[in-house]
């Protein structure tokens, strides 16, 4: 596994812009967390609502003095106001023969990233046998789930409707819909899954932080 996109160390003129450039959206932020107008948030500050309409917009930066009162007006320290905001994780790349592979009941999964990211996304290539028995029951479980067919022949039930997927074709469903895959093809249907669940529900309870692998029994378990 690699890791790409770090930031580096950033010259002391990129870091102070990217502070500047992001303050006005900072004190609209702030200003609409506190429920306050932009006459509330002047008459804090001393100052006018239209120099805080010109600040938030990015028209003008306010002076150290006016800062402070800002600052005191939104109930923040005077460091938030200019913490200087983080570097975005760096991207990953996972190699073909590192991606690790899980033998499942009567599937192949090969997890494309690591874990669930901080969206409860996840990514696996499924391989379905063409002798794999027919699934005859139905699974639901929380997030949507879009794939798209690599190889092979798929059968889709989604609820009381079927569709037949065959290699470029991609499908897109909430998941908690009842649904299953049949292979149709005399080779094995290879299959590009990527599921999202929100973190609401991956966050409310252990229940709801299974893997979307944990709602198709062929798969479940699979980690």
């Amino acid at each position: 596994m690699e890791t790409l996109g770090t930031a580096g160390d950033r010259p002391a003129e990129d870091r102070v812009e990217r502070v500047l450039s992001g303050l006005g959206a900072k004190i609209r932020r702030a200003r609409r967390e506190q429920g306050m107008t932009l006459e509330g948030l002047a008459a804090a500050a001393g100052t006018s609502a239209a120099h805080i309409s010109r600040l938030e917009s990015g028209e003008r930066q306010p002076s150290l003095d006016g800062a402070l009162r800002l600052a005191f007006g939104l109930g923040m320290r005077f460091d938030e106001l200019f913490e200087e905001p983080g570097d975005p994780e760096p991207g990953t790349v996972v190699r073909g023969g590192e991606a690790p592979v899980f033998q499942g009941k009567g599937v192949r999964l090969q997890r494309l990233v690591p874990e669930a990211g901080p969206e409860g996304l996840e990514a696996v290539k499924v391989i379905y046998p063409a002798d794999r028995v027919a699934d005859q029951e139905l699974h639901e479980h929380e997030g949507q789930e879009w794939l798209y067919m690599i190889k092979g022949r798929l059968r889709l039930t989604l609820g009381e409707e079927r569709t037949v997927l065959e290699p470029g074709d991609a499908a897109f469903f909430n998941a908690r819909l009842p649904h299953n895959f049949d292979v149709l093809s005399e080779e094995d249907a290879e299959v590009l899954m990527v599921s999202c669940v929100p973190c609401t529900h991956r966050l409310a309870s252990p229940e709801s932080r299974r893997s979307f692998t944990d709602g198709h029994p062929d798969l479940k378990g699979l980690r």
